[in-house]
């Protein structure tokens, strides 16, 4: 393929939509390097991936989600985006080298581009209607255009009801342990009210907790206060709401499953996977909030503030009796249906942000 950079305004336009991708917590940790053929995407929070893999993990699977956007958006605009995954060994930073040529004449456009600007997290509760056998094949479909990966559909009750288990056993450890508890409130923009989004990390707004709770909610952002609430069982009855009740109540769940690739680029293709079905529900009009929690854990070097050992091994134990083929690696939940819009909906930093 003979390199050809897009132009300046074309190339703004496909490494912006690259931003328009997820991100653990709302902030994207990863820098644009312009070389003279080609840009790197480079990440910027590598220091914490070694104590704890989680975070590199949560890292990839939204890079894989950049990428894609930039994949989706070149072609588009008439380019074939050619990409050189972690090019550098010994720097892990150096997640991808991007380069363009000129896209195969006569071939046309994912039509998934149109939703990149749309598609967004509903964490409302969701209608109980379920979806066309065909929707669901189709997005199916969408997760398995990438090598490697599948979309499980959890909708048997003994799959649904080992997922539910993960979920809520995640979502309470993620109340009851002091790291993990900081890393979940510290993403949580209270400075800003509830009324407004941001642009990085989230709006308390966003996260749909109801109008009488919200004073107490705000209170346990206080390590004290989660500490002293544990005696009442408060972890517990937060995991709950926060997981298991509004994913028992959706009409499906969904887990992204990767395989055949080394190392880090089976999570990078997860992302890639992820991102496809969700912008597959983007442009049915569905609703569609992750889970990457019970998957997060499972890798999480425990003890301290963070998991406890016990956790760990229960949600490995969960997740193998999901995905029992031993060369699958699960690597993300999510629940989808039908839902009025979000309250908020979280935005982004400007493109110059992520520039170096």
């Amino acid at each position: 393929m003979t390199t050809m950079r897009p132009h300046h305004e074309h190339l703004r336009n496909i490494l912006g939509s690259g931003v328009r991708a997820p991100s653990a917590e709302n902030k994207h940790q990863f820098q644009f390097q312009f070389d003279d053929e080609s840009v790197s995407l480079v990440a910027t929070d590598t220091a914490s991936w070694a104590a704890q893999p989680h975070r590199r993990m949560l890292a990839l699977l939204s890079f894989g989600a950049v990428v894609e956007n930039l994949a989706l958006r070149s072609a588009e605009l008439g380019y074939a985006l050619r990409v050189d995954w972690l090019p550098k060994p010994g720097r892990p930073d150096f997640v991808a080298v991007l380069r363009w040529g000129a896209a195969e004449p006569d071939v046309p456009a994912d039509p998934l581009c149109h939703a990149i600007e749309a598609r967004h997290t509903n964490r409302r509760f969701y209608r109980r209607t379920p979806l066309s056998a065909g929707l669901l094949a189709e997005l199916a479909d969408a997760a398995q255009a990438v090598p490697g990966t599948r979309l499980l559909w959890l909708g048997g009750p003994v799959d649904r009801g080992t997922a539910l288990r993960a979920i809520r056993l995640a979502e309470t450890e993620r109340f009851k342990r002091r790291g993990l508890h900081q890393e979940l409130f510290g993403s949580v923009r209270f400075d800003v009210g509830w009324a407004q989004a941001t642009e990085e990390w989230l709006s308390p707004g966003a996260l749909e907790v109801e109008l009488p709770m919200r004073p107490a909610f705000a209170l346990l952002r206080d390590w004290a206060v989660m500490r002293a609430g544990a005696w009442l069982g408060l972890p517990a009855a937060l995991g709950f709401r926060a997981g298991y009740l509004p994913c028992a109540l959706a009409p499906h769940l969904g887990l992204i499953v990767s395989a055949g690739a080394p190392g880090d680029l089976t999570d990078l293709h997860a992302g890639r996977a992820f991102q496809r079905v969700w912008l597959t529900a983007a442009a049915h009009g569905l609703a569609l909030q992750p889970f990457a929690s019970p998957t997060a854990l499972a890798r999480q070097v425990p003890g301290g503030e963070w998991v406890s050992a016990g956790v760990k091994a229960r949600l490995n134990q969960l997740l193998l009796s999901l995905v029992p083929d031993g060369a699958s690696r699960p690597c993300m939940f999510f629940r989808l249906g039908l839902a009025a819009p979000p309250t908020l909906v979280a935005g982004r930093l400007p493109l110059h942000h992520h520039v170096c």
